[in-house]
């Protein structure tokens, strides 16, 4: 799974958006190894001596302060999420990175991300990455109502947001994918998170415009290469252990089975592992 766990000290505990927490951490010994879609493992012994473990998406890496921040995805079953109630200063076990980055195309300038409030801490880094980078990046992003949109400061103010949400109290009324077409164009790849729904939509959106394989001539991509494929999805909302042991994480595709902590969290269109360069 990666490196040896290390002592992470909690420096803050904060929000991603209402509702949704992210932990920064102290994590100098990991630090050098992330990249934008890789999570932490995550684990805190409770009173009792109960272990709780977490696998977490790392949402942002300031390698000057040595912090990573990270976003807890809410507990399935709808419980006290004890790592949200942690005091600044505990230490937490963290070991890592779990998965693969996400694949980019080292030839593609304008990306497009399409994601909800449930994929966003899995593409944050993406984008602030890509954008640091130079690249043009738009981001649709979803939710139910407008008081649960991540704030922009999250991002780089070159990212520009679109937003949809199902109620039309901001943006578009309905879902993000429903603006899909509109950029599928413009766009030299599309990397998608959230629900089976928004992904499902997605790429039914892409294969409507006739778009889901179109190559723009700025990028130029050889025969069988693994970048042929614009779209990836992101489902490594799915994770469980983290560690490739309890095989819950194991996604049945066209291609063979996947291990969404192993190969994943991305996967291209036709349900195989990305495998193409990624950013920080």
């Amino acid at each position: 799974m990666g490196a040896a766990p290390v002592r992470a000290q909690l420096l803050a505990v904060g929000e991603l958006a209402p509702g949704r927490t992210a932990l920064l951490l102290r994590l100098p010994e990991l630090i050098a190894s992330l990249r934008a879609g890789h999570a932490l493992h995550l684990l805190h012994a409770e009173a009792g001596g109960y272990r709780l473990r977490r696998v977490a998406p790392v949402t942002h890496i300031d390698l000057i302060a040595g912090s990573v921040q990270v976003g807890l995805q809410p507990r399935v079953d709808g419980g006290r999420d004890s790592l949200a109630e942690l005091a600044p200063g505990t230490d937490v076990i963290v070991s890592g990175p779990v998965g693969q980055p996400i694949g980019v195309d080292p030839d593609a300038l304008q990306i497009l991300i399409v994601t909800d409030i449930e994929g966003f801490p899995w593409v944050r880094l993406l984008a602030t990455s890509l954008a640091e980078a130079g690249r043009s990046v738009t981001m649709l992003i979803e939710a139910n109502t407008a008081a649960e949109i991540p704030p922009t400061s999250l991002l780089p103010e070159s990212v520009e947001v679109v937003v949809a949400t199902a109620d039309g109290s901001l943006g578009h009324r309905g879902s993000a994918a429903d603006l899909v077409k509109t950029f599928a164009e413009w766009a030299d790849q599309i990397v998608a998170a959230g629900s089976s729904d928004l992904l499902s939509a997605t790429g039914l959106q892409l294969r409507a415009a006739g778009a889901e394989d179109r190559t723009s001539a700025r990028v130029s991509r050889p025969r069988g290469s693994a970048h042929a494929t614009r779209l990836q999805l992101i489902l490594a909302h799915e994770i469980g252990c983290g560690s490739g042991v309890c095989g819950g994480c194991t996604y049945q595709s066209a291609a063979g089975s996947i291990r969404l902590c192993k190969e994943g969290p991305a996967v291209t269109a036709d349900g195989g592992a990305a495998r193409a360069r990624s950013p920080r």
